[in-house]
């Protein structure tokens, strides 16, 4: 990230709160950046650019979370009530959104200019596509221990 000056202190904050640092801080803005439009243009290789919405890290983020889940479920042999448990207790959106407000990640979102609201939506969201971030740029073990 060249230029991002909307986006580097951020980055910054969401790192200190998952204890993860990101080599590729745009990966991590993107998972932060709940804008579209003007909200979201930054300088990246020389030039202005739009910041994608969060919304594909966070499906690949919700994959990536449900399958190392499910490796542990699979791993310890629980029967199969128990993956609906897990799935309900640990990465339902619910849950997401009241893990990433008890952390505080909600006040490091990008947001439209309008938005006065931060809603479990949006901070379930960010924090699946934070996951996710974590998931394509390093690997599983490192996802496991964010999560």
């Amino acid at each position: 990230m060249t230029s991002c000056p909307r986006f580097s202190r951020k980055v910054s904050e969401c790192e200190s709160i998952i204890a993860y640092e990101f080599n590729s801080k745009s990966l991590c803005a993107q998972a932060l950046n709940t804008a579209a439009g003007a909200m979201s243009v930054c300088v990246l290789d020389s030039s202005l650019k739009q910041m994608p919405k969060n919304n594909r890290l966070a499906v690949y983020g919700d994959a990536a979370a449900a399958a190392h889940l499910c490796s542990l479920w699979i791993k310890r042999g629980l029967p199969k009530h128990c993956w609906t448990t897990l799935r309900r207790d640990l990465i339902s959106n619910d849950n997401l959104a009241r893990v990433g407000r008890g952390h505080g990640l909600h006040k490091g979102f990008n947001m439209n200019g309008g938005t006065t609201r931060v809603s479990s939506g949006m901070v379930a969201t960010a924090v699946e596509a934070i996951l996710g971030a974590v998931e394509i740029y390093d690997c599983r073990d490192t996802l496991a221990r964010v999560m």
